[in-house]
């Protein structure tokens, strides 16, 4: 037999919606809220567009791009399980509500409550409506289990992984054993063609007696290849023979990964098994709806609560960080995190709504029992 569920926070709101907009989950504010998500869409097209956010180039400064990419990845999945939530459980709500008798216009969205709200709020009184007079019905859950997908995890992780700052190699590294492309005037060894003095070989010079080809010695000029020890300008690409930071994992981009492999997760259907006290046959409907229903509104608080709260409420904290490392990060990056932050506060909020409106029915039917 299924085991009684332990009761999951009906104060999610305290917990995920810090910092969020409160008034968001009204009517009205979901208006707002759509709006803002459009034109964040427009700010920062990684964020409404399909494809992966970690891949974007948001800023020249490597250790943030990763962060603000594994970033918007999180905000767009974020978003995404809000609206997938918020369907389901609208959707299964409306559902036992035609099958327990609610009118359909009771059960619709408006300027005071969101379709979940309205339509779970109006089964959960309905529901209690018919356990009026000591009539009791339980609804005993095993609850579903939830699985993050560990190669996206991975793939992740990896983008995190930043690489050093040409700048922190060409200062970390000896100098005799610094190479790369030199924008400006090579003093060293050229693995191309060198175009100035030669000092040693030169496979080819010009008019003047300078050197145009391979210079097979130290070459003080341009040079269209490698050059070796000594630049007078900028080095592109360099590498260094001797030691240097290695690449490390960032922090911040490695909690927005996590977030993403949480929200992602795919999560099994519940086993359910509902009883009556009453052999009444609205409560008959009531049970045979719920036994087919219900399982969504439990899948709803499971992942919504217990699986992914600290998540949401690290990429809240997040946003607002993010923000204050952005000075010289360019446009793009300050857009993107900007919507991208929004984006996470409108779907907390939202997903808040969608846990307590699924909350409402389960603990109106009896499927919430006490942690021991």
């Amino acid at each position: 037999m299924p085991q009684t569920s332990r009761v999951l926070p009906v104060t999610f709101a305290a917990a995920v919606v810090a910092g969020a907009c409160n008034f968001l989950s009204s009517g009205a504010g979901q208006t707002t809220s759509n709006l803002a998500n459009v034109a964040g869409g427009i700010a920062c097209p990684a964020l409404s567009s399909g494809g992966d956010a970690l891949g974007v180039r948001y800023t020249a400064r490597a250790e943030l791009n990763a962060k603000v990419g594994a970033f918007v990845q999180a905000a767009k999945d974020l978003q995404r399980l809000a609206v997938k939530w918020d369907a389901e459980v609208t959707s299964a709500c409306r559902k036992i509500g035609a099958d327990i008798g609610v009118a359909a216009a009771a059960m619709q969205p408006n300027q005071n409550a969101t379709a979940s709200q309205a339509a779970c709020g109006a089964v959960t009184a309905k529901v209690q409506g018919l356990l009026k007079g000591g009539v009791k019905i339980e609804a005993a859950y095993t609850p579903p289990k939830c699985e993050v997908d560990a190669s996206a995890r991975a793939r992740c992780d990896g983008r995190c992984k930043v690489e050093v700052e040409p700048a922190q190699i060409v200062a970390q590294c000896t100098p005799a054993k610094l190479s790369g492309r030199c924008q400006g005037t090579c003093k060293g060894q050229c693995d191309g063609r060198c175009s100035g003095q030669c000092q040693g070989d030169c496979a080819v010079k010009d008019a003047q007696g300078r050197c145009a080809g391979k210079c097979d010695g130290t070459c003080q000029g341009q040079c269209d290849a490698t050059c070796h020890a000594s630049c007078e300008g900028t080095w592109q690409a360099p590498k260094c023979e001797g030691k240097v930071t290695p690449p490390k994992v960032d922090a911040d981009c490695k909690a927005s990964c996590e977030a993403s492999v949480k929200f992602s997760a795919q999560c099994s259907r519940p086993q359910l098994e509902v009883k009556t006290s009453s052999d009444a046959q609205a409560l008959a409907r009531l049970v045979t709806s719920l036994s087919a229903n219900l399982p969504v509104l439990i899948a709803a608080q499971v992942k919504l609560g217990r699986e992914i709260a600290g998540e949401v409420q690290t990429l809240v904290r997040l946003g607002g960080e993010l923000r204050g490392k952005l000075q010289g990060a360019g446009e793009q990056a300050i857009a993107c995190v900007t919507a991208a932050a929004s984006a996470v506060a409108t779907a907390s909020v939202s997903i808040n709504v969608s846990f307590k409106a699924s909350a409402s029915v389960s603990g109106a039917v009896g499927a919430s029992g006490r942690a021991g």
